[in-house]
């Protein structure tokens, strides 16, 4: 049997270890790594590139509107002020108080009450004012309307009195529940108070006669307007 030498064995077995040696696979792997690296990185770099010429564009195009934007806004903060103040003239237009209404109501009131002069009658109108904020715009164009000024209305009126009866003081409680139970008092005062009542004493033109003078103070509940 004939006996078969290879004489290429050795340089066959170098060649097969040097393709396996794990530090040549390893360069192989980093270096196709690299290489996506480097192109994936080049088309980001290009996409940040178009995205900064869009930006630019966008920048741009807002320069130049950006006037007409500023106008919008003026005439938005001027209309919503301008509506506000209406809306505060109508109200105080609507809802003022008159004293009309309530003088004409008391001569009947009084009216009613023998042995009773008025000695003088004082009216009071006072008001707390709150400042009101004015409307505001934000960066993106929205109008947040602002608060009108408000007030809180007071109003009472006192009476100065005299009663005269034959039984001085009995007209005061009298006056004081007439008032309170007349329509146009009952559904808006909030108090009859009887302040202040004098020792009976005798009429200086008359000394058979005697009498008391008082004072009511009759306070209207507080609104806002």
């Amino acid at each position: 049997m004939p006996i078969r030498i290879n004489l290429l064995a050795e340089q066959q077995a170098a060649e097969d270890l040097r393709r396996r040696d794990p530090v040549k696979r390893a360069l192989w792997v980093a270096g196709l790594i690299v290489g996506v690296m480097v192109v994936w990185s080049g088309r980001l770099q290009i996409k940040l590139m178009a995205a900064t010429r869009e930006i630019n564009r966008y920048e741009s195009e807002w320069k130049k509107l950006e006037p007409n934007h500023k106008k919008v806004t003026a005439n938005f903060d001027k209309a919503a002020d301008a509506e506000m103040k209406w809306a505060a003239l109508h109200a105080l237009a609507t809802n003022r108080f008159l004293w009309t209404r309530p003088l004409n109501a008391l001569q009947y009131v009084i009216a009613k009450v023998d042995d009773l002069q008025v000695l003088r009658l004082n009216t009071e109108q006072s008001y707390a004012i709150t400042e009101g904020t004015k409307p505001t715009t934000n960066s993106f164009g929205n109008v947040t309307r602002g608060k009108p000024a408000t007030s809180r209305e007071r109003v009472m009126f006192t009476i100065d009195a005299k009663d005269s009866s034959k039984r001085p003081g009995d007209q005061v409680f009298k006056l004081q529940g007439a008032i309170s139970d007349y329509p146009e008092f009952k559904t808006n005062l909030q108090t009859t108070e009887l302040k202040i009542i004098s020792p009976e004493q005798a009429d200086p033109n008359s000394p058979t006669k005697r009498f008391v003078t008082f004072t009511l103070e009759c306070r209207y509940t507080e609104k806002t307007r």
